[in-house]
């Protein structure tokens, strides 16, 4: 499936997924998911990444993040990338590579059906690859900080490691006044089922870096912009497909 020109727009919302080489895990218990969100933090916070959401599976790892420049994703990237990658292969007495080629991405609207449903999207792949029974109940996600767990229980150090490093998408705050206003709403959104063709959609954007955008959002990009997130396939072009389909 060809991809589109890798073009980071900064302050737009992207989503970003890092995976295991050829499916390996890349996170062997909590002390290796511990370390890698303080790797990808820290780098974060050095090249101006805001993070929005997060989730940790067990061999792949998605963000929400806002870049605040063009280098802001791949050098935070990177960063972890040399970081962890170390620390992995001497705990585990290992070598070579651990991610899987170069990372995924894609920018998306900020309308709220749009970047809500990516960010449940997000939030729910714990529950739909089998790591637990409900989204809400694994710690390795930032899906507790939306719906008003973060600092109880098994998500205590959550709070004080990560929860002021979140910065919720406007399309959060837009679901009400009050913070136990926006968790109940949150929570009953994750209650919906997610259609299939929604799931499809975002995995295709992932897959060919294809923005997910509304129609009045791509005719308000400029001449250019339309050029470079245009998406043509393989072969003889028989005319343009734009990449809203």
């Amino acid at each position: 499936m060809t991809r589109l020109q890798r073009v980071i727009p900064k302050g737009k919302l992207h989503h970003v997924q890092q995976r295991g080489h050829n499916g390996m895990e890349v996170f062997f218990d909590d002390k290796d998911r511990l370390n890698y969100l303080h790797c990808f933090f820290t780098s974060s916070e050095k090249f101006e990444l805001k993070v929005h959401a997060f989730q940790l599976l067990n061999s792949e790892a998605h963000w929400l993040v806002s870049p605040g420049d063009e280098n802001s994703i791949s050098f935070t990237i990177q960063s972890v990338g040399r970081s962890y990658v170390r620390y992995f292969n001497q705990r585990w007495s290992r070598s070579g590579t651990l991610w899987d080629g170069r990372y995924r991405t894609y920018w998306l609207d900020k309308a709220s059906q749009i970047s809500l449903s990516t960010q449940k999207f997000i939030d729910q792949l714990s529950k739909k690859t089998g790591l637990i029974n409900e989204e809400i109940e694994w710690k390795w996600s930032s899906c507790a900080y939306f719906c008003g767990l973060f600092g109880i229980g098994a998500y205590a150090f959550n709070k004080t490691e990560f929860g002021s490093k979140l910065y919720p998408i406007e399309a959060y705050w837009s679901l009400g006044n009050t913070p136990f206003e926006r968790q109940k709403k949150y929570r009953d959104f994750l209650k919906m089922i997610q259609p299939d063709h929604e799931s499809e959609e975002i995995r295709k954007c992932l897959i060919r870096g294809k923005p997910r955008i509304t129609d009045n959002t791509f005719n308000k990009l400029s001449a250019e912009d339309k050029k470079i997130w245009t998406y043509r396939p393989r072969g003889r072009p028989k005319g343009k497909q734009r990449i809203k389909e």
